[in-house]
């Protein structure tokens, strides 16, 4: 399948606006068409595996309903929005939307989150902590953009949803189909559908920092000889006033632990984490099919260590030659891969990753 890209500017984009502030991209995708319909998007909701919830407001009053839903919970009148996440798991051709904004690391994108939206509709003002990609896919949707909020903006709870409080306005835009609209982590949006509208939300998550020096922690820990000291003889001076830290000693212990952390955090530790996913994936007993590709919510991660490529998928590290680039690359991009143009030691990572179900013969686009 080919993937669409936004017609823009990459680097100037990323030099500008890239987690400093929103832009408009019109025309992003010149005659888009909503790839799934709201029938489609409906019956996705009512699979059990599916994450999706109901936004309604009545008399003023914003209310939350989880799904699954069943076919009357969509016989309503008013103002309600649909939202699914994670259709890009489900429909080959929403998958295909990552390709939009391509020159972002695979590892960063979380899901395309797929909205449909009655006349007046929305799900409030709010904010989110991740970059977000609003790609209008039918109807028009107005936006409302505010300032950047943080943990101090006053928020009310209505209903399980988090609001904002007092919502200023300081940009309006209006999305037809094909049009785009960057949101960076903490602004203030609020988006409302006219006349009946699909909206295809391209996130990108960040890793937690705790995260993040959790797992660096652990990985210096486990290098650490657990006879090795801190040493002292720099920071040592004669002490007047017992049990006294002082600025020496504190300085003294943090360039012990800095140093340590240089000298013993391996660079694995930080592409394992990326790699790693919540899904339990069950064991394939099948033979590997012809036409293979990487599972939707599997992040494919890659180091070029020079003499060879250090592979990482779902949390383990794998060694492939240098000259496995093309393949490592076309898979890590969603791209399917036909067994009989691959190599034997290929051939042979594949079956394992196909009996863990890291990989899968990819669904059959039946878009129009």
């Amino acid at each position: 399948m080919i993937s669409p890209r936004f017609d823009f500017d990459a680097q100037l984009f990323l030099d500008e606006y890239w987690q400093q502030r929103p832009l408009l991209i019109k025309r992003a995708l010149p005659n888009f068409q909503s790839p799934i319909s709201p029938e489609e998007l409906a019956g996705l909701a009512m699979e059990e595996e599916a994450d999706s919830r109901i936004v309604s407001r009545v008399a003023n009053q914003w209310q939350l309903e989880q799904g699954p839903f069943v076919d009357t919970d969509f016989l309503r009148d008013g103002e309600w929005s649909l939202l699914v996440q994670r259709v890009n798991e489900w429909f080959p051709e929403v998958d295909a939307l990552r390709g939009c904004v391509d020159f972002l690391p695979t590892w960063r994108f979380d899901d395309v989150m797929v909205s449909y939206a009655t006349h007046g509709a929305g799900v409030g003002p709010h904010f989110d902590q991740y970059d977000v990609f609003l790609l209008q896919g039918a109807g028009q949707r107005i936006w409302k953009v505010g300032p950047r909020c943080n943990t101090t903006t006053p928020t009310i709870d209505a209903d399980g949803l988090t609001l904002i409080e007092e919502f200023d306005t300081d940009q309006v835009f209006l999305l037809n189909p094909g049009d785009a609209l960057y949101i960076p982590p903490g602004y203030a949006h609020w988006g409302t559908a006219v006349g009946e509208s699909m909206t295809y939300s391209l996130g990108f998550r960040a890793p937690r920092l705790a995260d993040l020096v959790a797992r660096l922690s652990d990985s210096v820990i486990e290098s650490l000889r657990d006879g090795l000291l801190l040493e002292d003889k720099e920071s040592m001076r004669v002490q007047p006033r017992p049990g006294e830290i002082t600025d020496r000693h504190l300085a003294n212990a943090q360039t012990a632990v800095v140093n340590a952390i240089k000298a013993l955090g391996d660079t694995d530790w930080f592409p394992e984490l990326l790699s790693e996913t919540d899904e339990d994936l069950p064991i394939n007993e099948e033979p590997i099919s012809d036409i293979i590709a990487l599972v939707p919510s599997q992040r494919l991660l890659w180091r070029d260590r020079d003499d060879h490529l250090a592979v990482f998928l779902a949390g383990r590290r794998y060694r492939l030659s240098g000259s496995d680039e093309a393949f490592v690359t076309k898979l890590s991009s969603g791209q399917a891969l036909t067994i009989r143009d691959v190599t034997a030691p290929q051939l042979e990572v594949l079956r394992e990753w196909w009996s863990l179900g890291f990989i899968e013969e990819p669904q059959v686009d039946t878009s129009h």
